[in-house]
């Protein structure tokens, strides 16, 4: 009885030749191929249907751009906050207090011609500085000269904010900014007191649910008059930026930092106990305090002082505005005990 892989036995007459294996190299050369013989549209069998996989190579689809842009305002709210204006295609606007701008802005940080914005209409935009007398800011970096812009860069004409869109979806990204301003502060990028009201309010319901404390901080900025008054409201604006950027970076996962109104600020700690909270309040002091500011040439230290406040057993009815009232009365005898410290 012959094996079946015996040499001597004759192939079936039906059985097709194996095709030749063709190797990719790390260099792949194109060479004239012969036209393959496609298979019966009927015919989908899984014998017939081959699935190859190429190494190294990534099919990439390009990008589509949207070659006109948009300005819009986020700060103060009195310079219109959420107006947006368009960058045309093979165009140019000038911002300024002047009411002949394109992009007219009611601000008396703002020069009568302070800035042009350009669209070259290859989806390439650039700012420049019409010799202002407060200066033009990209990111926080003052401009001396032309720079290009990008999508979701931060201007600022004077005190004004703005932020520049463009894109493959440009209408999305205006309504997701508008959204963003209802519950953020546009200066200083943290949350604004509505939106830390309605988190309190949350806050202390689910406390008083599941029996745990609940600790609350006020913030408050030594002596921002005086620092108004001497430097201007330009570096005012910077030095709250700033402060919120250094409280920012001591504030954990699921807590809420947002700024009350002013130069205050304000944190919820959920869950925490009082010594966590003080914790959090020395570290949050230090960091402002660890190295003098730096604005507009100037170099000015700063300091804050805080008050800590929790809630806890008995667990009973309670409103935010009650304990934010409790948080300010501590931040009070901050003050009163020579500022930049913490009590509770």
């Amino acid at each position: 009885m012959t094996e079946p892989n015996d040499p001597g036995t004759p192939k079936p007459p039906t059985e097709k030749p194996p095709r030749p294996t063709m190797h990719l190299g790390p260099v792949l050369k194109l060479t004239p191929m012969p036209v393959p013989v496609l298979p019966d549209e009927d015919d989908l069998s899984e014998e017939r249907t081959k699935v190859t996989k190429l190494k190294g190579m990534a099919i990439t689809t390009p990008e589509v751009t949207n070659p006109e842009g948009f300005l819009l305002i986020l700060y103060p709210p009195s310079a219109g906050l959420g107006q947006r204006v368009s960058v045309p295609v093979n165009a140019s606007i000038v911002i300024g207090r002047h009411p002949d701008c394109n992009f007219s802005i009611n601000d008396d940080s703002v020069s009568r011609r302070h800035a042009e914005v350009t669209n070259d209409g290859n989806g390439n935009f650039t700012i420049k500085d019409l010799g202002s007398t407060n200066g033009t800011h990209v990111n926080d970096t003052p401009i001396r000269r032309l720079r290009s812009l990008a999508n979701g860069d931060r201007l600022r004409i004077g005190t004004v904010l703005l932020k520049f869109l463009t894109g493959n979806d440009i209408e999305a990204a205006y309504h997701d900014d508008v959204y963003k301003l209802t519950i953020s502060d546009a200066l200083t990028e943290c949350y604004n007191k509505r939106y830390l009201l309605d988190c309190l309010d949350r806050e202390i319901e689910k406390a008083r649910r599941a029996q745990r404390t609940l600790c609350f901080v006020m913030i408050d900025i030594d002596k921002f008059k005086n620092l108004n008054d001497t430097y201007g409201h330009l570096v005012g604006d910077l030095v709250l930026r700033e402060v919120a950027r250094r409280i920012a970076s001591t504030v954990r996962k699921g807590e809420v930092f947002a700024r009350y109104g002013g130069e205050e600020f304000a944190v919820v700690l959920p869950e925490a106990t009082l010594a966590g909270a003080l914790e959090f309040a020395e570290r949050a002091r230090a960091t402002v305090c660890a190295s003098p500011f730096e604005a507009e040439g100037n170099r000015m230290p700063v300091t804050i002082s805080l008050g800590v406040t929790e809630y806890g057993a008995p667990f009973a009815e309670l409103r935010p505005e009650d304990l934010i009232s409790r948080a300010d009365a501590k931040l009070y005898e901050a003050k009163n005990a020579g500022r930049n410290c913490v009590r509770h």
